[in-house]
């Protein structure tokens, strides 16, 4: 005792309390250090079970990067994250040029992980939703309003994640109170005998449409990585997510607008209409391409914040529709203006 108490500390213990048997304190303790040998109390009592919640209570910290890589890494253990590309005919699809699945809301989704030569020690997946357009890479991903407040059987801080898993130890990482990223981090079973494969079931709980603070019609990636309990990664994927009303819909329209980019009109013929669309478009786009000014009364300072952000990120991205096009000056203007807006009290 005299290694680890001061002399001062030992003589009060002594005077106070009388001298201490130490072997006889320590005996009437009993530690138990393997939960293969922990007697049952019931017949519900699973070993299993029991080893996984005591995995639970290290999961990983929150992710505290401003701008998260979503450059895939494969990693020492070759991760994998597996979609089924033919999904099912009404709840969700799956487009494997694009790497991008197309459902609705609150749709479970299956999704196969997969490892080779496991370590010995615990591994976790984390799966964060994050925008896709670099200009938006630093912002966190939250719900809307309305879907945020609605009738839900769940913890407070739970609601504000657009994500959910089925797993029940899913631990639901980040507070958007301290402008946190969102995440959701579940310890990585072990397979079941027959396969190499360990599915999860996701869902998504709020849509690409929905307006600030939600998505915003923005597209958003899901980065799933690979991680022990300090954090550390053992590799990364990448799957792009459109949470919307018409899956099949959206699917095909976005591989036509990506499939046309790479084609070239057939040799030999013309396209009898294509003066005629430059015009529409000119003509139109010539009318869009006018500055209008407009005031607008908010309550609360925070509200009239959201409105001007909400203004700057509409013209940012009609800036990133037509860099191929040009046309991008009046934009790049609009945004230098709403950069210099100041929000003022209103004299009433």
């Amino acid at each position: 005792m005299s290694d680890i108490l001061s002399p001062e500390d030992q003589h009060y213990l002594l005077n106070n309390l009388g001298p201490i048997n130490v072997d006889e304190v320590a005996g009437n303790f009993n530690y138990n250090l393997f939960p293969e040998e922990v007697e049952q109390e019931n017949d519900f009592l699973i070993i299993e079970d029991y080893k996984c919640e005591i995995d639970k209570t290290i999961t990983p910290a929150p992710v505290t990067e401003n701008v998260l890589t979503n450059e895939e890494y494969t990693g020492p253990y070759n991760f994998e994250v597996l979609i089924d590309p033919y999904g099912s005919k009404n709840a969700w699809v799956y487009s494997v040029p694009l790497n991008k699945v197309y459902m609705n809301m609150k749709i479970p989704f299956p999704v196969d992980f997969r490892v080779h030569d496991r370590p010995d020690f615990p591994l976790y997946i984390r799966t964060t939703p994050v925008y896709s357009a670099p200009q938006f890479a630093h912002e966190n991903v939250y719900r809307c309003i309305n879907h945020e407040f609605a009738p839900e059987d769940v913890q407070n801080h739970v609601r504000h994640h657009i994500i959910r898993c089925n797993n029940r130890l899913a631990e639901y990482e980040g507070e958007k109170s301290r402008n946190e990223r969102l995440s959701v981090v579940i310890p990585f079973a072990m397979p079941q005998t027959g396969t190499e494969n360990v599915r999860e079931m996701f869902e998504f709980v709020c849509k690409n449409s929905c307006p600030v603070p939600g998505m915003n019609r923005r597209s958003i990636e899901v980065i799933f990585t690979l991680e022990d309990m300090s954090r550390k990664i053992y590799g990364r994927k990448v799957l792009n997510v459109r949470v919307c009303s018409c899956p099949k819909r959206d699917k095909e329209k976005d591989e036509k607008e990506c499939f046309s980019g790479n084609l070239n009109p057939p040799q030999g013929k013309k396209r009898k209409m294509e003066k005629q669309d430059k015009k529409v478009l000119m003509s139109s786009d010539h009318h869009e391409l006018k500055e209008y000014s407009v005031t607008i009364p908010v309550v609360g300072k925070q509200n009239a914040q959201q409105l001007v952000k909400y203004a700057h990120d509409l013209m940012a991205g009609e800036v990133v529709k037509r860099l191929n096009t040009g046309n991008v000056v009046p934009f790049r203007k609009c945004l230098s203006k709403i950069n210099t807006v100041n929000i003022r009290e209103s004299q009433n």
